[in-house]
């Protein structure tokens, strides 16, 4: 380590913390010491992509996958080196290649360490286990306090949260520990356990019918025969398929079309015009229009969605802290269904099952849960005013993350909070950054030391949650990054 070179210190070794530093040593105009803390053992495997489940499969083609956006065809080249696909047949269909969330997980720690080993412009990068319990401003750099009592000190932090905890409704609070309840299925071996115990004839009930869902109900229907599963939520909507591509706009891409497409002009549509406000209520009715003149050419839906999605970070702003809060509040969960779409595996599988009889999803409302002497669980529903009980052998918790939930004063982002380095974005979902992802503290001044990337900042940016996102947005970003440290820009 040279201790002359300037430091990045990125907090998070997920996937937003290792694009992070692999795109900020392949850019850099100077080499730069780059330190990762992150407590797990391999670095890109965040919550996601840390399981080893083989039903579990990521949503998008690997093309939007790659730990660089500029170079996007990355995530091909380790595949045919690693002849991953060898042992994984049933990733490629005729929509593209879709990974395991395992295998993506091995991806990006094994990418890590390939630009840690050779990178252009001869950064460092290096792995540091541990948690970061506090930090502080000093005049000229930023000083990091880890778990183990060490402290460390940097020239800019870029803080790489990754996604929330996962959501625990209210009524599953005093049941957490109960063997039969899964509060959070993709953590630890809750899941693989309760899967051991179920009977041909078990009653599961998935709470939740968003990808979680997708992702528990492949497992449960091939590692648990002859269980019947009923997913519920309040409406009852499931995620909309992945389309196949359009094959000639696939044609002689560039490898910068990622970037390009999401850094691209937002349809003229979607302008209110005259000097109007922007509004949630105007934007969907634009969709629609567009939507139904595709339809009517025979065009695919998704396109007139994925036209706005691209590109939802440049007008999101424009829109007023009301009109945001409306949109998560009546809005996201339709948006959700067409945005976060099944990987075609997936979603045969799930089909499968509902033909079956195996399966099936119905829109309701839990309202309570009783824990039964017999060991089974009693949950109480509301399906339009009307109360409806049911027994089940498991409950299983896919309710999702919670972008909007209280911060936990324990967490780091908690204490930031209550230092007055970190403030809640105005719309109540994630955190206040600036255009260039600069934090904003209580005093409103935005920090040149402390940025901030990935799914905490959807509240300013209104989509920063799928990788192909995160990864443009620190592309985004960089640049000012650079700016801040004083070198020269590397466009």
């Amino acid at each position: 380590m040279n201790s002359s070179l300037p430091r990045l210190a990125i907090v998070g070794g997920g996937f937003t913390g290792a694009t992070v530093a692999v795109q900020a040593a392949r850019r850099s105009p100077i080499a730069l010491d780059i330190v990762i803390i992150e407590p797990n053992a391999e670095l890109g495997r965040g919550l996601p992509y840390r399981g080893s489940d083989p039903d579990h499969r990521v949503n998008g083609p690997i093309a939007t996958h790659s730990i660089d956006p500029l170079d996007t065809s990355h995530v091909q080249r380790w595949l045919e080196k690693t002849h991953l696909l060898t042992q994984d047949p049933g990733a490629h269909c005729s929509f593209g290649t879709f990974l395991r969330r395992g295998d993506y997980g091995r991806y990006l720690h094994e990418a890590v360490q390939e630009f840690a080993s050779r990178n252009e412009s001869g950064s460092t990068i290096r792995h540091q286990r541990s948690r970061v319990d506090q930090i502080h401003l000093t005049a000229n750099q930023v000083a990091l306090k880890l778990q183990t009592g060490e402290s460390l000190l940097a020239d800019s932090v870029v803080l790489a949260f990754g996604n929330p905890a996962a959501r625990v409704p209210p009524m599953l609070q005093d049941l957490t520990e109960h063997p039969s309840v899964i509060s959070s299925p993709l953590a630890g071996d809750g899941l693989q356990a309760l899967c051991q115990r179920l009977t041909p004839g078990s009653q599961v009930a998935v709470m939740g019918t968003s990808l979680t869902a997708a992702d528990v109900i492949s497992t449960l229907l091939r590692q648990s025969s002859g269980v019947r599963i009923t997913a519920f939520s309040r409406r009852g909507l499931v995620p909309h398929r992945q389309r196949p591509p359009d094959a000639k706009a696939q044609q002689n891409l560039p490898q910068t079309w990622l970037v390009d497409r999401i850094n691209g002009q937002v349809p003229s549509y979607l302008d209110p015009g005259c000097g109007s406000a922007w509004t949630v209520r105007h934007l969907c009715a634009a969709m629609r229009q567009r939507i139904k003149s595709l339809t009517s050419q025979g065009m695919p839906w998704q396109q007139g969605f994925d036209e706005a999605r691209d590109v939802v970070w440049q007008f999101w702003p424009l829109l007023g802290h009301a009109e945001k809060q409306r949109f998560f509040r009546r809005l996201r969960v339709w948006y959700d269904v067409a945005r976060f779409r099944l990987p075609p595996q997936t979603a045969e599988s799930l089909d499968k099952a509902v033909t079956a009889g195996r399966l099936s999803f119905c829109a309701r409302s839990l309202v309570n849960v009783k824990a039964l002497n017999n060991g089974r669980l009693e949950l109480q529903f509301q399906r339009q005013g009307q109360a409806i009980e049911q027994e089940f052998d498991a409950l299983i918790n896919c309710t999702g993350f919670d972008l909007g939930g209280d911060v936990d004063p324990l967490t780091l982002a908690g204490r930031m909070v209550q230092s007055g380095l970190l403030v809640r974005d105005q719309s109540s979902v994630g955190f206040r950054v600036d255009q260039n992802c600069r934090v904003m503290g209580f005093s409103g001044q935005s920090s040149p030391r402390i940025r901030l990337v990935g799914p905490a900042t959807a509240g300013v940016f209104g989509d920063s949650l799928g990788a192909m996102f995160i990864a443009v947005q620190a592309h985004r970003m960089l640049p000012s990054l650079f700016d801040d440290l004083g070198l020269m820009p590397y466009f």
